[in-house]
């Protein structure tokens, strides 16, 4: 389950991170909303799954497989930055 939601992650921020670059122009304000998305989804995601989880209240979140969603936030942000690297300036019709 926590690959789906890591991969949604990746899913949104890109195309956030995408629109930002076609609107600003500027990589690394794009990357900074990439990052701000992947932090409040993550979290948010990891806190609703703290609640309904019985385990984790029980023993902690560093018990159970919670923690995998923290420490996936810089993995997705670096991801994110090659992603954009990749783009093509020409095909999202920037500017030189």
């Amino acid at each position: 389950m926590n690959i789906f939601i890591i991969f949604f992650s990746l899913v949104v921020s890109v195309y956030v991170s995408v629109l930002m670059l076609k609107r600003n122009h500027k990589k690394w304000r794009a990357l900074l909303i990439a990052l701000g998305v992947n932090t409040v989804l993550l979290t948010a995601i990891t806190w609703i799954l703290f609640i309904y989880n019985d385990e984790a209240r029980l023993f902690g979140i560093g018990q159970t497989n919670l923690l995998e969603l923290i420490f996936s936030i810089p993995i997705i942000t670096w991801v994110n930055f090659l992603i954009l690297e990749l783009v093509k300036q020409k095909r999202i019709g920037m500017k030189k």
